[in-house]
């Protein structure tokens, strides 16, 4: 059965709408979400100073663990060891942030 006319131009003026509005949609996404090529080396940085601090914690709770194990002395040195990390992590991140800091006053 063919399609009347009317019809077919009213499916054809809205398939151009839809297109129209595709491109419209991608400009805006393309705007808003840039590629990683224009990612923000801040954001690689404070990415590195969380990854700092998760790893000195994750270390120190694997170093107090191995400690308590060999003088099965549980939980003591792991929570010792975990609250280290922590400082230590703490610290790290600061130092990372610090440098980025000075990075962007130059």
């Amino acid at each position: 059965m063919p399609i009347p006319k009317d019809t077919q131009e009213k499916m054809d003026e809205l398939d151009q709408r839809i297109k129209e509005a595709r491109q419209d949609q991608k400009e805006i996404d393309d705007a808003y979400n840039p590629s990683d090529e224009e990612q923000s080396p801040d954001a690689e940085r404070s990415a590195r100073a969380g990854s700092e601090f998760l790893s000195t914690v994750i270390a120190g709770a694997f170093f107090g663990y191995g400690i308590d194990w060999y003088f099965s002395s549980t939980p003591l040195a792991m929570i010792l060891f975990i609250l280290l990390g922590f400082i230590s992590g703490v610290m790290r991140a600061n130092a990372a942030m610090k440098r980025n800091s000075e990075e962007n006053e130059e």
